[in-house]
């Protein structure tokens, strides 16, 4: 006789069990990290190499233009390789508890690595927020130092079309960031409300016994 997996009871618990879908959005925070720090930690490098100021011919860029594009790059790069550790780190332990959920979806106590959330948090918030700012940041000044040399005008331009794209991004990275972080506190304040509400009730049955 067949049995049919999507009527199996114990598929679908696991299935539907919360643990996991949060495991796989994890996972999946992790992969978006590792692909786009690797790729603007190589770019910030590649723009450090090939950065010239050849283009100063008759003006001198000055100290403080110099000093801030080197503190700019050393933190956009020395942040997307901490995300970039992180993310290599945890993502193969977490594929590991996913492949093994098994083992441990059957205990509800179980939360297999919620120590690790933080990291993850902070992990994807340095990566997809802090290190695109800082990205922008360092590309104003690339162009500054580029086509200033040359051409003053053109340079004000640049800055002032980068200015203009980088409001909606910014707009749109405190929404997000906003509702997101909202969403989760009423999420843990739903938990918190269940809980409670349980002990109650328990509470409540132990002594009527």
């Amino acid at each position: 006789m067949l049995v049919d997996v999507h009527d199996s009871p114990q598929i679908n618990r696991h299935n539907n069990d919360q643990r996991l879908h949060n495991l796989f959005y994890r996972k999946s925070k992790l992969e978006s990290v590792n692909e786009t720090s690797a790729l603007l930690s190589g770019f910030a490098i590649v723009a450090i190499v090939e950065l010239s100021l050849d283009s100063y011919t008759s003006q001198n860029p000055g100290n403080t233009l110099i000093i801030c594009y080197a503190i700019i790059s050393c933190l956009l790069v020395g942040i997307h390789l901490l995300a970039l550790l992180m993310s290599m780190c945890i993502l193969p332990e977490l594929k590991n508890v996913i492949r093994q959920s098994d083992v441990w979806i059957n205990y509800e106590d179980k939360k297999p690595l919620a120590s690790m959330n933080i990291f993850i948090e902070v992990a994807w918030v340095v990566s997809t927020g802090l290190g695109l700012f800082l990205f922008i940041l360092e590309l104003g000044l690339i162009l500054w130092i580029k086509v200033s040399g040359f051409s003053r005008t053109a340079a004000i331009s640049a800055i002032i079309t980068l200015t203009f794209i980088s409001c909606p991004f910014l707009l749109f990275a405190i929404g997000f960031y906003y509702r997101v972080t909202k969403a989760k506190v009423s999420l843990h304040a739903n938990n918190l409300s269940k809980l409670e509400r349980g002990a109650i009730a328990k509470g409540l049955f132990l002594n009527k016994t």
